[in-house]
């Protein structure tokens, strides 16, 4: 189902997130883009990860990312992974410093513990003060969590 002004953005490390927004990139007719950290996120080593995320929340530090142009976009579908119930603050940063008022985010995330609904207050709070729009927003650990949170983006 093709749309116009519309794109797939996702952060990933383990590469569950990426093959969630590849199913998100297939159903919309739209190849996914990647939001890359400056300083790359260790792939291997979950201690290594958890270290350096740990690191980032205790110091609120907001990781820098390559700059993803989404100045032509409306509705952006965002994927991320959930860490300690919220998401990433490579998000964080995303979304407060890249100029997208009046569009609209669809957050899609991947979490072997936690609902989309743990987010939310965050995605919400980040929405309000960048004046864009936070839409139905899904879990998208496996193919029926994506179809059906895709559907009710494009009712039948």
């Amino acid at each position: 189902m093709p749309q116009t002004k519309t794109a797939v953005v996702y952060f990933s490390v383990s590469g569950r997130t990426q093959t969630a927004a590849e199913a998100v990139g297939r159903y919309l007719q739209l190849t996914p883009v990647r939001l890359k950290a400056r300083d790359p996120y260790p792939t291997t080593g979950f201690q290594q990860l958890v270290a350096r995320t740990d690191a980032e929340n205790e110091q609120r530090k907001l990781p820098d990312f390559d700059p993803v142009d989404v100045s032509q976009v409306e509705t952006l579908y965002l994927g991320f992974p959930t860490w300690y119930h919220q998401p990433p603050r490579l998000i964080q940063n995303f979304l407060t410093t890249t100029q997208l008022a009046g569009k609209t985010v669809v957050p899609f995330v991947t979490s072997a513990s936690s609902r989309v609904t743990e987010s939310l207050p965050y995605l919400k709070e980040w929405a309000e003060a960048g004046n864009f729009k936070i839409q139905d927003s899904f879990t998208a650990n496996t193919p029926d969590e994506i179809a059906t949170g895709l559907k009710d983006d494009f009712p039948l």
